[in-house]
């Protein structure tokens, strides 16, 4: 995947399968700064997820605006890293919880944090917790053919009537 490759906001967009207005919101909120690469996909799946969540003892009112609590801009970086990270696979999963985050690399990662103790004795981290668990390496990994898949310019804005070529009358 090229870092260097910009994309528009619709590009970013497409390829995560969300609506423009969600990226439109997370470069207003300080989430995307533009221009657009290719780890904003990743970055405004995660944030979308994440901004709609709610924690089952911690309600919000969804008519009230809100900022980013701590979780969801430590979720953030840690997708944003791990998009870079030579060491990302596409066992590559993102834990969430509302205290930390965790990234696990390999299956075996994933199972030293899933239980503490081999045996099976001592708790692990996520013992007795809420948590979101995203498949970060997998979305990264397919992210190299869904944008070869994805157009790069914005939509064309109106219809082809109103942009009339100079010279001619408007149609009917």
């Amino acid at each position: 995947m090229p870092p260097t490759a910009r994309l528009s906001a619709n590009a970013v967009a497409v390829a995560a399968g969300v609506d423009s207005k969600w990226v439109y919101r997370a470069v207003e909120i300080g989430v995307l700064s533009e221009p657009h690469f290719a780890s904003d996909v990743i970055v405004i799946r995660v944030y979308r997820l994440l901004s709609q969540f709610v924690w089952p003892d911690k309600p919000r009112q969804r008519s009230k605006k809100y900022a980013l609590d701590t979780w969801q801009l430590a979720a953030l970086h840690a997708t944003r890293d791990a998009v870079t990270d030579s060491a990302t696979t596409p066992e590559t999963t993102l834990w969430v919880m509302q205290d930390s985050v965790r990234v696990a690399n390999s299956r075996t990662d994933r199972a030293a944090l899933e239980c503490a103790s081999a045996e099976g004795d001592a708790p692990s981290v996520l013992d007795a917790q809420v948590a979101l668990r995203l498949p970060i390496g997998r979305w990264i990994d397919e992210l190299p053919a869904i944008l070869a898949k994805t157009p790069r310019r914005e939509p064309r804005r109106g219809t082809a009537a109103a942009r009339k070529a100079p010279g001619r009358p408007p149609t009917a």
